[in-house]
């Protein structure tokens, strides 16, 4: 038999509990302590030092054993689909099953502390902002243990995230769109120069149904997103809105109107007549033209960042973009499009349609006369007469 350890008097382990274990004024006590020897042994100190300064044990009460994280994890999984898209929650359990379990699944959920979440971190294999996203349903699932009684403190309250560099963006160029819409694939032309021309989401398009297209007001009204083959509510409360549809959106619309209204509720489907899904457009339909375009491969959210930089650089004002886009305040904006920005005074998208989708006025190495200047010289004049006279 083995000799047991010093440090372990008055401790006896049944299964995986340790317990508290002597004779007090003629009684054998015993008290439940932890799953973790160093907890048990703390808390075995504290009983042998009251029981010698009272005689007895004040906490008559027994000791609340800690849950393990993994068993507090299927409590929280349980509640979690009444607050989060189904979509958010396979995230969530893929970042559980993948990452986070494997660690800390066994471990009293009472003994993750600051520096086990510190190390486990710096463990990952993977980009700071994978990192971040990994710790994102641990937070949220050791909130829930502090709101239920669970854990004493929350060590995440400490774990800042990391930094993340800006991600890098590769938006065409108005040359390049045109090449590009070129050579895809007839069935998903329209989907593309609304792509290009809306700035919406790929789930948004996914997701977009013909109750939803106003020709009459000229809007897109963005209420439903498509995610992993699901429906919801838009990303933010931002992202509810009405998209301004410029004259190729409006073309492109009326034109795929024919192919699939009547057929059904949505706007844009695959080959087979089914509402579109992410990954199959990206590799067969998006890379496939890309390559046969002749343009360098990127990802498929780069027409959202096309139409950010096309209409910037036209001229549109920023606050213009970021309704059309969806987002919740400039700041995107201006971070990470602020070299594209100019300082135009137009809102309305006449700008792109005017300077660069389809110029009315053409540069010339002719210099007017002075009555030419004259004659053409309407400061006053509002756009559309300027283009008239022209």
């Amino acid at each position: 038999m083995a000799k047991k350890n010093k440090k372990d008097h008055n401790l006896e382990k049944r299964e995986d509990v340790w317990y508290f274990v002597a004779m007090v004024n003629g009684k054998r006590i015993k008290k439940a302590l932890s799953r973790s020897i160093t907890e048990a042994r703390t808390l075995r100190d504290d009983y042998i030092n009251e029981i010698n300064l009272y005689g007895f044990i004040k906490k008559d009460e027994p000791v609340k054993e800690s849950k393990l994280f993994g068993e507090v994890a299927q409590q929280w999984v349980k509640i979690m689909p009444q607050k989060v898209k189904s979509s958010t929650l396979k995230d969530y359990r893929g970042a559980l099953n993948y990452y986070i379990l494997p660690r800390f699944g066994n471990v009293p959920i009472n003994d993750i502390d600051f520096l086990d979440v510190e190390e486990f971190r710096s463990d990952m294999n993977c980009s700071n902002k994978r990192k971040n996203n990994v710790l994102v349903p641990m937070r949220s699932l050791m909130k829930f243990a502090l709101r239920a009684g669970l854990i004493d403190k929350n060590p995440m309250d400490l774990v800042e995230n990391l930094s993340v560099s800006k991600p890098e963006f590769y938006p065409l160029s108005i040359d390049e769109v045109h090449r590009f819409l070129d050579v895809v694939k007839r069935l998903y032309k329209n989907f593309f120069i609304v792509a290009f021309y809306a700035g919406m989401r790929f789930g948004e398009m996914a997701g977009l149904k013909w109750k939803n297209v106003d020709f009459r007001l000229g809007v897109i009204k963005v209420r439903e997103t498509r995610v992993r083959g699901e429906e919801g509510p838009p990303k933010t409360p931002g992202s509810i809105r009405d998209i301004k549809m410029l004259p190729p959106v409006v073309e492109a619309l009326r034109d795929q109107r024919k192919a699939t209204m009547g057929k059904s509720d949505y706007v844009f489907l695959n080959f087979y007549g089914r509402p579109l899904l992410p990954n199959s457009v990206n590799y067969r339909i998006w890379k496939s033209a890309l390559k046969k375009a002749g343009l360098k491969p990127r990802s498929l959210y780069q027409t959202r960042h096309t139409f950010a930089t096309l209409m910037l650089d036209a001229g549109e004002l920023p606050g213009w973009v970021q309704k059309m886009m969806g987002h919740e305040s400039l700041k995107m904006i201006l971070e990470r499009y602020y070299s594209y920005i100019k300082n135009y005074q137009r809102d309305d998208g006449s700008a792109f349609m005017d300077n660069v989708y389809n110029p009315s006025v053409k540069e010339t190495d002719e210099t007017p006369d002075e009555d030419e200047k004259s004659e053409n010289f309407t400061p006053n004049l509002h756009q559309n007469e300027k283009r008239e006279l022209a």
